[in-house]
């Protein structure tokens, strides 16, 4: 139940931060922008994210998972219904920003759910579950909204998460409620037994680093594949969209599988290294092969989806069990906020890239990031499995 419940929270979340991608052809005949202007829109919602999600992090330490992803689903709905009235790319711009600093704690409460919940050998998987919820909600958000938005415009697209948050907002009233601990109750520690923040050691700055660098070829892929395909390929944006749903099969897939692999090898961030690897080699051979032999584009794009969206569960777990439960809510919201830094800047560095030299460099270009993921990840691999 509490994965089912986090799933389909995060889904609604997920899709109004990250939806605005699959509609950029209708967001930009609607306001008449460019690649790198409608790339800059796209990514106002992790701005939003950025400004606000350490302060969601004390409120979900202090006052629990339910209270805060009850208000995040609430404030999102409300922000999203209020594009219809956003007439302006400065007025939509602002809407989504508002739209990012609501919908932000979901993934952070969810995650802290699930660690309470779930033993430590069991938080790989429970985690890769849960992680499934962006490619299974992306692929929903990319089977119907490049159709509304063709059919009826950017706003009405952007109602659709709208109307999931308030479908799963009473669920979550109902059903979120933390895991009884033989400890409830009992006093707090005295200061000098308090954990320690894990801020004070490298290995959970370099997890938030890891994170970051991969984040960007994520991102890119996110934003762009589907105007790549238009543009590059001569697709219709439904047809483009369709692909997109399909690829995020595979996709929640890997992320079950990577979570898997590190509950076997015990160890988040040695998959991590991998995947990293492997993603690097796709985006360069993306990158090579997009003028040249087109078809053979398509299904690197399509590798280069599954391989950059199968690192979130591993290192959100690994976030989660370095910090421990006392700050587990504050170290994923930080982690989610350096992720806004990527999801922000990733479009606008992108959308200049490919105004300048195509979409092939802008390939190229991530690709060196999660090239540079590879040399931070921690040096031991390992991410200590923490029951606390």
């Amino acid at each position: 139940m509490i994965l089912s419940l986090t799933m389909a929270a995060q889904i609604a979340s997920l899709t109004s931060l990250f939806g605005v991608p699959l509609v950029l052809p209708a967001l930009r005949q609607e306001y008449g922008l460019s690649i790198a202007q409608a790339g800059t829109l796209a990514g106002l919602p992790s701005l939003g994210l950025l400004l606000t999600l350490l302060g969601w992090g004390v409120i979900i330490d202090r006052y629990g998972e339910r209270v805060t992803m009850a208000a995040s689903l609430t404030l999102t709905a409300l922000f999203l219904v209020l594009l219809g009235v956003a007439h302006t790319p400065l007025a939509a711009g602002t809407v989504l920003v508002l739209v990012g600093a609501a919908g932000g704690p979901v993934n952070a409460a969810g995650g802290r759910l699930v660690l309470g919940w779930f033993s430590a050998r069991e938080r790989g998987l429970a985690m890769g579950i849960r992680q499934t919820a962006q490619p299974l909600g992306m692929g929903m958000a990319a089977a119907a909204m490049p159709l509304v938005a063709q059919l009826y415009g950017f706003a009405a697209a952007m109602l659709l998460p709208a109307v999931l948050s308030i479908l799963v907002l009473p669920l979550i009233l109902i059903f979120a409620v933390p895991p009884r601990r033989a400890d409830a109750g009992a006093a707090a520690p005295p200061r000098e037994t308090r954990p320690f923040s894990p801020y004070r050691h490298a290995t959970i700055w370099r997890v938030h680093g890891v994170s970051m660098l991969l984040g960007v070829a994520q991102v890119t892929v996110m934003t762009y594949t589907l105007v790549y395909l238009v543009e590059d390929h001569g697709w219709s944006a439904p047809g483009a969209g369709v692909l997109i749903a399909l690829v995020q099969v595979p996709a929640a897939l890997a992320r079950l599988g990577t979570g898997v692999w590190s509950d076997r090898v015990g160890s988040r961030m040695a998959p991590v290294r991998v995947i990293a690897a492997g993603g690097a080699v796709s985006l360069l051979l993306l990158a090579g092969t997009s003028l040249l032999l087109p078809a053979t584009a398509v299904a690197l794009l399509v590798l280069s989806t599954v391989l950059t969206m199968s690192h979130n569960g591993l290192t959100f777990t690994a976030v989660a069990e370095t910090a421990g439960m006392a700050w587990a809510g504050r170290a994923m919201a930080a982690q989610n906020s350096l992720q806004a830094v990527s999801s922000a800047l990733t479009p606008i560095l992108m959308g200049a890239i490919i105004g300048w030299q195509g979409f092939p460099a802008a390939f190229a270009a991530a690709a060196l990031f999660s090239i540079a993921a590879i040399a931070v990840v921690p040096a031991a691999g390992r991410a200590a499995l923490r029951t606390t």
